[in-house]
């Protein structure tokens, strides 16, 4: 008896599931205040990826390597415009 193969996964399905991150998690890794968080979501910087039932927002890598590159930038002198 011949034994059934599983079907391999289609391609087009990413190989894992992104990660997502609370407020207060950007907070953490980021060191940044919650005004500072909530000014960069005000102004458009960073967007968040989803939002829980709850309300409370979710945001990707994307968005966290996004802040850490301003962050970045703007120790080095650059303005927010910049």
């Amino acid at each position: 008896m011949e034994q059934q193969r599983l079907p391999s996964v289609q391609s087009g399905f990413p190989a894992t599931l992104p990660r997502l991150y609370m407020t207060s998690d950007l907070r953490a890794a980021t060191g940044l205040s919650r005004t500072h968080l909530d000014y960069y979501l005000r102004e458009g910087l960073i967007q968040p990826a989803a939002r829980t039932e709850s309300g409370y927002l979710l945001f990707d890598d994307r968005e966290l390597e996004l802040l850490r590159l301003i962050i970045t930038r703007r120790q080095a002198g650059a303005t927010l415009r910049d």
